[in-house]
């Protein structure tokens, strides 16, 4: 793996590196076959954590953020199945709407028909205003090869904040968004608020709140189950600043939602936002996945999954991800193929290093394998994970090797789809 650093650091433009077939393909101990690492970007600007989606021919979405000055742009590529080079990257965003911080990933869907949908929040230019935004979405109807110019999600018109979002596409025309509204900044410093488009993103309709009282910066996530229903997975304020992670779901394609579900009593009371959102994900039996991070009220950084049923009503004993004695645990992302296979990574930190790590679960989230190293320098973040139903893998992350920062991805597949 010190041969993709060197090969890495060759230049900003080197975009096609790979490894030898001997290092370019390994099995986790889990039985998760893993190709070559491919840097999607390198350069020495400011870059934001990568989001990745499969689209339906199994072909991988990446989008991100980067930074050359007070210049920002917002950027994607598609990486064609079985590809061993990466293209050239994609411009979403017209001057006129630049990124407004890249502290966080963009959002990313993709559709039927070839269709992919980037959002990101833009500067709300209203004086006096501090850390007001605009929620905006662009539509590609060819594979993420051009796109259109963005509309604008929240339909308040107010210089307040609007970020914190995640996308997924539902059945037909429908398009979800989520995000965190500073329309309920007077309860809890953000509401959950939600928006659908009939029309495959040519539009937004009228927002509705989920809940007043959501954590002002755990970005919450959705998933769509088998039989349609959207869920919505995020962490609530409860009383005495309790930060718990709670479901709701919508038979109705979005009109209304259940109340909260509350999936697990870890009671962390926290005063400020850990900045630390949930995944969620479903199996072809209508199973719920749920991860996330909690300090619990030991305050011990933990990494949970639980799974549910029968719809939300009960959950299992969360699964803890994290056993290291010596390290603490951070930033988890988890993926659910059709079959209920499970694939979790995230940060591992140790007072000098951070690296990326993974563990597979075989059986439906009752057990994991064996801990994964997948990065090789010092600093890696932010990983990201994202299976496709023929049992394709993606990761993504990010690097710092100075001068430059990275995004690279890794794909592999599952041994029940070889």
């Amino acid at each position: 793996m010190r041969r993709v650093a060197s090969l890495l650091m060759i230049g900003v433009l080197l975009l096609t590196v790979a490894l030898s077939p001997a290092e370019a393909e390994r099995e986790s101990a889990a039985g998760l076959t893993l190709g070559p690492v491919l840097p999607v970007f390198v350069g020495p600007v400011p870059i934001s954590p990568p989001a990745i989606r499969f689209d339906e021919q199994a072909s991988v979405h990446v989008a991100w953020f980067e930074k050359a000055g007070s210049v920002g742009a917002v950027k994607s590529v598609r990486v064609e199945k079985e590809t061993k080079s990466v293209a050239t990257p994609v411009q979403v965003n017209s001057d006129a709407f630049p990124p407004d911080a890249i502290h966080l990933a963009p959002g990313l869907a993709t559709g039927a028909d070839r269709r992919v949908f980037v959002s990101w929040s833009t500067a709300n230019q209203t004086p006096g205003s501090l850390f007001a935004s605009d929620l905006r979405v662009a539509r590609s109807q060819d594979g993420g090869q051009t796109f259109e110019a963005p509309v604008q999600v929240n339909d308040d018109g107010l210089p307040i904040s609007h970020t914190f979002e995640d996308m997924v596409a539902g059945h037909g025309s429908d398009l979800y968004v989520a995000w965190l509204d500073g329309r309920g900044k007077d309860r809890s410093g953000a509401a959950l608020f939600f928006g659908c488009s009939k029309n495959q993103g040519e539009t937004i309709g009228k927002n509705l709140t989920i809940d007043g009282m959501a954590c002002p910066c755990c970005r919450p996530m959705m998933a769509v189950a088998p039989n349609g229903h959207l869920w919505v997975a995020w962490r609530k304020t409860f009383a005495g600043n309790v930060r718990d992670i709670v479901l709701a779901k919508s038979e109705d394609r979005g009109q209304t939602f259940s109340s909260p579900l509350l999936v697990h009593k870890d009671n962390w009371v926290f005063s400020a936002c850990p900045h630390r959102g949930p995944s969620i994900g479903f199996d072809r039996f209508g199973r719920i996945y749920v991860g996330w991070y909690t300090e619990g009220t030991d305050e011990q950084p933990r990494l949970s999954i639980a799974t549910s049923n029968d719809q939300g009503r009960t959950f299992s004993s969360p699964v803890s991800l994290h056993t290291s004695t010596t390290s603490l645990p951070d930033q988890m992302r988890m993926a659910v193929h059709p079959d209920g296979t499970v694939v979790a990574v995230w940060e591992e930190i140790t007072g000098v290093r951070k690296r990326v790590v993974m563990r597979v679960s075989m059986d439906r989230g009752q057990h994991f394998g064996p801990l994964q190293i997948l990065s090789a320098d010092a600093k890696a973040e932010y990983p990201t994970v994202a299976i496709h139903g023929s049992g394709t893998v993606a990761i993504s992350w990010t690097e710092q090797a100075w001068p430059n920062n990275r995004i690279v991805l890794q794909r592999g597949r599952l041994p029940s789809q070889q």
